[in-house]
């Protein structure tokens, strides 16, 4: 007995209606077997298709991780760049500041002449780090050594100038003591810090090709 067979006994209900159960079963387990089969196609293909979307989302999710790591090196290349001409041009100044106050006799000489104390803060008062407000909010950028390197030394020589607001000229010895001791025992940490940024700046002037020569500048080094 076929299917249509117990279909076609019943197609139009009526009195003598009876159906083949034995042949819906065999339909019904045919039509399982075909929806099963139909569906393992679907599956299968909509399970390749994840995959495809899968490796799509991977990949853009890869370049743009290489995109944000790229810009993320350019902004601290470019932070490195603005800071490192001042950085370093400060710690020679500091250099040699300090090489005044290490000569023989000058804490003697500081204590006593009120022109070499003004001469001492004249210098330390002409230095600044006119970069430091635009660059703050970038320096996360840098690594961390770096940028703590730069605002521990823009702190301490800050106040070292400060120093400069609170004479009035009414400072005993051992205040003006302990104000050159306090010099020379903190400008050579800022010059330590300023040379670990500037070494930083050096490698990414470098990194940039921006490295050269003065002999190399359209307008030649002067000596022409």
């Amino acid at each position: 007995m076929s299917m249509l067979d117990a279909v076609s006994q019943c197609w139009w209900l009526g009195e003598t209606c009876v159906p083949q159960w034995e042949a819906w079963a065999a339909a019904a387990g045919i039509a399982a077997v075909v929806t099963t089969a139909v569906l393992g196609i679907v599956t299968y293909r909509l399970g390749k298709a994840a995959n495809r979307a899968s490796d799509v989302a991977v990949r853009i999710s890869g370049h743009q991780a290489n995109k944000q790591s790229q810009r993320e090196e350019t902004e601290r290349l470019l932070v490195l760049v603005q800071i490192t001409s001042e950085v370093s041009m400060n710690a020679g100044l500091l250099g040699h500041l300090l090489g005044i106050l290490s000569q023989e006799n000058s804490e003697a000489v500081f204590v006593a002449d009120k022109n070499f104390q003004n001469r001492i803060f004249g210098r330390l008062n002409k230095l600044s780090f006119p970069s430091k407000e635009s660059v703050r909010d970038r320096l996360h950028y840098l690594d961390r050594r770096t940028a703590a390197c730069f605002l521990r030394a823009v702190g301490m020589f800050e106040l070292l100038q400060s120093g400069e607001k609170h004479r009035d000229g009414t400072e005993t010895q051992d205040e003006l003591r302990a104000g050159f001791r306090a010099l020379c025992a903190t400008i050579p940490w800022v010059i330590e810090d300023l040379r670990v940024v500037e070494a930083e700046g050096v490698a990414a002037v470098n990194r940039l090709g921006l490295n050269k020569k003065l002999d190399d500048w359209p307008f030649g080094n002067g000596n022409n």
